[in-house]
């Protein structure tokens, strides 16, 4: 096995060691290690024929298949960086990313072409069910650092803000999960998480890093909670990682009692809280599995964890600082440093979210308040800004306000949100309208589902005639809140 500096090294490397292994399944499609190196091999010269070289970006806008898994690893073996970006997003975000992060490139379904067609010049059908096009654009900014993937998610700006991550960055975590959960060549893992999420560097990285079967979960049936519980079961899935909203689909609406999971043997969760009755009715389920929850940013991936105990009764820790990793709390906010943090964000030359200590060295700002328990374990408490969570995927609520903003017939919109009994996260939308006549809550909720992303629709429109305001003038979020 040869040293590995490089994403790309980790498929090399199995393809070497476990050439016949199954790396990837979908439905009835299997791939093995060998033939994924090849595929991806394919997908780098494709690239290089057009000039693609480090320093470029390169987008990726397609369903999850193993042709995207082979096309990320070709992006990477080029020296570029690869850019997932959800196919399900309306036309306009995808069109920010694109242009914000100057890719050089972008392999697509055939049919999405279409969208981007001022964007790119069709190139080449690669072989595959994807097209590879090149950028219009003469000039296009390249990085001198070594980026590996940059990961767009919800930004305070109103608009979605690339985390960077380097080679070396990513293979900290990846390096720290190989240690602290052990996978071999005969595990099997999920890959529930859309390549968009970052959920999805731990399936897809450590899996392939260890010769192991990683089976990729396509949309539709990632959503059917009968159709997953009968997956897990059929493909022996080991290693299962996803937000706790899923798992609680599972356990309540899977039937899983008519399936065996003897084979499963880690549930990983992240992104959200997760009920305490929920998951214990869960853990009655799956006896046979141990438990943890990760918690981390985007920015850090994952940062501290927790192994939870046989009986829980109490809220559940985000646990201790992972070793790849040093922590420290000022003024409640929980900070992190070390060499597996973001390199920063795409076109975002400030450092305005690290803290830069006495000794030169730099902490990111998780914006996450938290206790410290006797046990040293931190506890989660909230938030010190208007990030909120759901169904895992962060969302800023000043990117819903901005997407509303531009609805004709709206003078001004505010977001706030609250959990519910349940500790579901519910977002409801004050709206003050031009013409009282226009109201309608399916008007509004058609007008976001093309306009933001799914996981960012208010589950409920309030229409107004004025918006509460603090005695400074600003919207008052908190008397807003109350009335939600």
């Amino acid at each position: 096995m040869h040293k590995v500096n490089k994403l790309y090294q980790l498929l090399e490397n199995s393809a070497e060691q476990f050439p016949d292994n199954t790396a990837l399944v979908l439905q009835e499609k299997k791939i093995s290690y060998q033939q994924l190196d090849s595929l991806a091999n394919k997908i780098k010269q494709a690239l290089h024929s057009i000039n693609i070289s480090e320093g470029n970006r390169i987008a990726i806008c397609s369903p999850k298949s193993i042709e995207f898994v082979a096309s990320i690893f070709g992006i990477l073996k080029a020296g570029a960086a690869y850019v997932p970006v959800d196919y399900n997003s309306p036309i306009e975000r995808n069109n920010f990313i694109i242009e914000n992060c100057e890719v050089a490139a972008i392999i697509i379904t055939k049919d999405l072409l279409e969208n981007f067609k001022n964007n790119f010049t069709f190139f080449a059908d690669i072989g595959i069910d994807l097209v590879l096009a090149k950028s219009n654009k003469v000039t296009l900014k390249k990085s001198s650092e070594d980026l590996s993937y940059i990961l767009y998610t919800s930004g305070s700006t109103g608009n979605p803000k690339g985390v960077i991550y380097t080679n070396a960055g990513a293979l900290e975590f990846i390096n720290w999960s190989s240690n602290t959960f052990s996978p071999t060549s005969s595990d099997c893992f999920s890959s529930h998480a859309p390549f968009h999420f970052d959920l999805s560097i731990f399936d897809l990285y450590v899996s392939i890093k260890h010769g192991a079967t990683l089976v990729l979960i396509k949309e539709e049936v990632a959503k059917q909670p009968m159709l997953l519980a009968q997956l897990i079961s059929e493909q022996k899935i080991s290693i299962w990682y996803s937000t706790p909203s899923i798992l609680i689909m599972l356990s309540e609406y899977g039937k899983m009692e008519k399936y065996k999971y003897d084979s499963l043997r880690l549930i990983l969760f992240a992104g959200e809280v997760f009920p305490i009755v929920k998951l214990n009715t869960l853990k009655k389920k799956v006896k046979t599995s141990v438990f943890y929850n990760l918690y981390g940013p985007t920015e850090t991936n994952v940062c501290t964890y927790y192994q939870l105990p046989e009986n829980i009764e109490t809220n559940i820790p985000i646990g201790k600082v992972c070793e790849h990793y040093q922590a420290c709390v000022v003024g409640d906010e929980l900070l992190i440093s070390g060499k597996g943090v973001m390199l920063g964000y795409w076109n975002v030359p400030e450092k305005d979210n690290f803290w830069k200590d006495q000794e030169n060295r730099f902490w990111y700002k998780t914006g996450d308040l938290v206790d410290v328990a006797e046990s040293g374990d931190y506890i989660f408490k909230g938030r010190r800004d208007r990030m909120v969570k759901r169904n895992g995927y962060r969302i800023e609520l000043d990117e819903i306000e901005t997407g509303l903003s531009k609805h004709p017939d709206i003078v001004i919109a505010a977001v706030v949100s609250k959990n519910n009994e349940e500790e579901q996260m519910i977002i409801s939308a004050f709206v003050v309208l031009r013409n009282t006549e226009q109201k309608s809550v399916i008007k509004m909720k058609e007008y976001c589902m093309n306009h933001l992303p799914s996981y960012m629709v208010p589950n409920d429109f309030i229409f107004v005639e004025d918006l509460p305001q603090t005695s400074s003038n600003k919207v008052d979020y908190q008397k807003l809140k109350q009335l939600a």
